[in-house]
């Protein structure tokens, strides 16, 4: 069944101030808005959901450089009011501590294209590995930022993912990665949905995917894969390869320190004792 008419928290955002902006690409599917500081979609309800998405009936036509204007809360395009709904649209929490990884691995069976040139024959989660060896989120993120083809990049989209972890499993501060979003080389249509991920919101069927991996419902995982398909060329599946990095690398590293965890428990027994 087709969820109802809704909007993101971009939009919210961007209907809370009055400002003016335009229209900065028009697409097939989705025409893209800037306006007082924010981006955002305007679509069909036969997209996916996201924080960046004002899902519509009946889109409006638009033209790339169209005037936008946001007025007591009303968004207003060519001198016309667009009808945007109330509905927000928010994604449900995960479970913590819930073994994600295993499951996502098996079900996603992708990797991205990220032209890494001839002689490289390292796959791309070795190569993420060591960038995060060297330098954390922002030195991963470092290495794929622009990589690869796409409206996003695909290495735009597998930072993207991530992120999204990082904010999921509160590995680092909102501060921390939005600054790493902010020294990314991209144009405003990826950095918006970079800025979301780094808030912890993606498209809504990768949340949808995380949720039923969480779960172990398979079947419920490859319906989420599928729609994830179906978004761009790669897109989808290349944010759920970010995601999947990001949580098998978060449980490495708390594989890594029980071990220090358990020493330190053992010397504090000995020392109370």
């Amino acid at each position: 069944m087709t969820p109802p008419p809704d909007v993101g928290r971009a939009v919210k955002d961007a209907l809370a101030e009055d400002g003016q902006g335009e229209v900065i690409a028009v697409f097939s599917r989705a025409s893209y808005v800037a306006v007082g500081g924010h981006v955002f979609a305007l679509l069909s309800t036969s997209e996916s959901r996201g924080p960046l998405h004002a899902r519509l009936p009946a889109p409006p036509t638009v033209l790339l450089g169209d005037r936008v204007v946001v007025l007591d809360g009303r968004l207003y395009i060519g001198g016309g009011l667009v009808d945007l709904p109330n509905l927000c649209w928010e994604p449900a929490k995960l479970p913590s501590g819930a073994p994600i990884a295993r499951m996502l691995g098996g079900v996603l069976v992708h990797e991205p294209v990220l032209d890494l040139g001839a002689g490289t024959n390292n796959s791309i989660e070795a190569s993420l590995e060591r960038a995060m060896d060297r330098g954390g989120l922002r030195e991963a993120c470092r290495w794929v930022f622009g990589r690869g083809a796409g409206l996003t990049p695909s290495g735009d989209d597998v930072a993207a993912g991530l992120l999204m972890v990082d904010a999921l499993l509160g590995l680092s501060d909102e501060a921390t990665r939005l600054a790493i979003v902010a020294d990314a080389p991209t144009h405003a249509i990826s950095r918006a949905f970079l800025v979301w991920a780094a808030r912890g919101q993606s498209i809504e069927p990768l949340h949808r995917l995380l949720a039923a991996c969480a779960r172990e419902d398979l079947p419920e995982a490859r319906s989420a894969r599928t729609d994830l398909a179906a978004i761009g060329h790669t897109s989808g599946l290349d944010l759920a390869y970010g995601a999947l990095v990001g949580f098998r690398r978060a449980a490495d590293v708390a594989a890594a320190a029980r071990p220090a965890r358990l020493m330190t428990s053992r010397a504090l027994a000995q020392i109370t004792a």
